[in-house]
């Protein structure tokens, strides 16, 4: 009886918890961003009292300037978006059905990851200048750019992670009837993905570098260029470059919280509370 109490009592705070989880993980997030602007407003004090010039603003003032550069910011936030989310998209749809391939195909395996050791370590800035003389300087080229140092960065977690699916689970699939699409669709997608959505989160930061790059290579009007035009537009303008570089911590935080929703859907196993029978 009192096993039994113990248990409803733990389902019921298991529901409070989950109801709550919302506004629980925004009230992190608003503390968390507390804290950063904490730091940010010590930083901007100690430089300004060191060096006796404002280099770094606040952020009450980086926040004023994205008030008043709205409508020139927005513009430039949605040019930088589109640009490294279809850059995603492209090395998510590619890297990742590939290094799966890889990692479960042990012949392909061994034709393909040679390759991948001889090409991986290469630094992808060093494949710019190519992209730049095939593709030119318009947004192909950047969105190329932010795509290929991705592509890599999936392939290799994807192919880790599918050859750490333990052959036990495949064998149980195998022997129940499934083809091997069905031995991918419920045994090697469901297996890796979480660790690829973990792989793609820390990915964006990368790409964010890259994107920055692609975009003060080419066209540095403060317009339609992008975020990484506009910073570098804004050089001798620390409150105005100070807004770019907080819109584009936004785009970052922005796609974070994009993957963790896709990551609660398509993962939905791992946010599942087990109630004991």
């Amino acid at each position: 009886m009192a096993q039994q109490k113990a248990r409803r009592a733990l389902a019921y705070m298991t529901d409070r918890v989950r109801d709550r989880s919302f506004a629980g993980q925004v009230a992190v997030y608003v503390a968390s961003l507390a804290l950063l602007f904490l730091f940010w407003e010590v930083a901007s004090l100690v430089i300004l009292k060191v060096k006796g010039v404002e280099y770094l603003p606040t952020p009450i003032k980086a926040v004023t300037e994205m008030h008043r550069l709205g409508p020139l910011l927005f513009r430039n936030f949605w040019t930088s978006a589109w640009r490294l989310v279809l850059a995603i998209l492209i090395a998510f749809f590619t890297g990742y059905p590939l290094g799966l391939l890889i990692g479960h195909e042990r012949w392909l395996d061994r034709l393909i990851s040679p390759m991948i050791y001889i090409v991986y370590p290469i630094p992808q800035v060093a494949f710019i200048l190519l992209l730049f003389l095939v593709f030119g300087i318009g947004n192909p080229v950047k969105v190329a750019i932010v795509a290929l140092a991705l592509f890599f960065q999936l392939l290799v977690s994807a192919r880790g992670a599918a050859k750490q699916i333990d052959p036990e689970h495949v064998t149980s699939v195998l022997s129940a009837g499934a083809s091997r699409f069905q031995v991918y669709w419920h045994v090697v997608i469901p297996e890796t993905l979480p660790s690829i959505l973990t792989s793609l989160r820390v990915s964006v930061g990368l790409g964010m570098a890259f994107l920055y790059i692609a975009e003060i290579s080419g066209s540095v009007s403060p317009g339609r260029g992008g975020l990484g035009a506009f910073i570098k537009a804004s050089s001798f303008n620390m409150t105005q470059q100070a807004a770019g570089i907080m819109a584009m911590a936004l785009l970052g935080l922005l796609l974070y919280v994009i993957i963790d929703v896709i990551e609660r859907v398509a993962c939905r196993w791992r946010y599942t509370a087990r109630r004991s029978s």
